[in-house]
């Protein structure tokens, strides 16, 4: 009897997946545990590994097809054994790459109704309105309506690059965008479209830091078999300047302010494929030797392709670091629906002003990108002020 492969369930949220390669052919010998198919959902792609060994019979579900947890996307059986694809697989795919949703189409003449957002967006996409269903018993289309149609129904190719690269006027290579990178790019729009970001900076005397760090060092990798890192502090740092203001870790709803009473810290990672955010949970109540683990871990597994999507689901505040190339300063987008994320530069030794004397300092600079529907100025430059205080003297985290 044939064996059934089936899109597995990862994590608590996950509904369907796209499966993005097929690792063997069908008429392939598989051994059990050896990787068969990779299938993407949310920021991540996954390995799927053959449940049994036998013969790759058939596949049932190709490559940019997406499908409910738990369908049926391929058979492995004996040598010769016949195989009987399940009746109700012609039902299970979801949808396939490309593929334009049913549209909606309403009478002839009748006025749609959208918000002015919900247009410019349709209008840059060059859809047509009356193809949107829209919701609610006003069937006004929002601008959620109109992205939940753009997610179904994917990016088509514009015609016109296409049409030049074919034509040899412009030598390069068209790179099929991947479900990661689209869900990136709809994130990344809507933060600047959605909120009011602000943006304010401090210099930072990183001595103490870099003190802190050497004397912990040995302590934490003792403890924990895992090395502390200036980002390791930088991010409980963060999080007690958090707790004594509170209005950094709140979002904004139709309804209200919300103010959320825990911490959950995300860490910005990059991967090959693009941007993703795992996140620490509760890191206002773990150590340093608990978040370098909790960081260890999240990294490890975000390089295997591991991180399951309610590792990245959450954050409600989240920290960037791009020391490691050597930037100085940069400007962080909000990673919605949080209200603001911090942005950290390079260490760099500086000529600084101290006691009228000029000395060379380790020199960080720090910059917090922020919602201005939810923040104010002054309260995010509190926050900063505390930041400050706290990272030029890590000690008083302790107090």
């Amino acid at each position: 009897m044939a064996i059934q492969v089936l899109m597995p369930k990862i994590g608590l949220t996950m509904t369907e997946g796209k499966v993005v390669e097929w690792k063997k052919k069908e008429g392939d010998r598989v051994e059990k545990g050896e990787a068969l198919f990779v299938f993407e959902t949310e920021k991540t792609t996954f390995e799927v590994e053959a449940p049994e060994s036998g013969i790759l019979s058939k596949i049932l579900v190709k490559v940019d097809e997406t499908v409910l947890v738990g369908a049926v996307v391929g058979l492995i059986g004996g040598p010769g054994e016949v195989t009987e694809v399940p009746a109700e697989k012609p039902r299970e795919v979801v949808r396939q790459e490309g593929e334009r949703p049913a549209e909606v189409r309403r009478p002839a003449g009748e006025r749609v109704r959208a918000t002015p957002l919900a247009r410019r967006i349709a209008r840059e996409n060059g859809l047509d309105l009356k193809s949107i269903p829209g919701l609610g018993m006003s069937e006004r289309i929002r601008r959620a309506d109109v992205e939940k149609f753009l997610s179904a129904a994917g990016t088509p190719p514009a015609p016109a690059p296409a049409q030049v690269l074919a034509e040899g006027a412009q030598r390069g290579k068209l790179v099929k965008m991947t479900g990661m990178r689209r869900i990136i790019a709809q994130k990344m729009l809507a933060s600047k479209i959605d909120t009011a970001q602000a943006y304010m900076s401090h210099s930072v005397d990183a001595t103490r830091i870099l003190d802190a760090r050497e004397r912990l060092l040995p302590l934490v990798e003792r403890k924990t078999g895992v090395r502390l890192t200036i980002t390791d502090i930088l991010m409980k740092v963060a999080a007690v300047a958090i707790t004594h203001h509170p209005v950094m870790n709140t979002r904004w709803t139709p309804e209200g302010i919300l103010w959320l009473e825990d911490i959950h810290m995300g860490m910005a990672m990059a991967l090959p494929e693009g941007l993703i955010v795992p996140v620490i949970w509760d890191i206002g109540k773990k150590s340093l030797s608990e978040i370098a683990r909790s960081r260890t871990d999240l990294v490890e597994r975000g390089k295997k392709g591991k991180l399951t999507p309610d590792d990245m689901k959450g954050s409600t505040f989240t920290l960037s670091s791009l020391g490691m190339y050597g930037i100085e300063e940069f400007c962080a987008i909000i990673n919605q629906p949080e209200s603001a994320i911090l942005g950290v530069g390079a260490i760099l030794d500086k000529p600084v002003v101290q006691k009228k004397e000029v000395v060379v300092r380790p020199v960080m600079k720090v910059i917090l990108s922020y919602d201005h529907r939810v923040i104010d100025g002054a309260r995010a430059a509190e926050f900063m002020k505390t930041l400050n205080e706290l990272l030029e003297d890590p000690i008083l985290i302790l107090v």
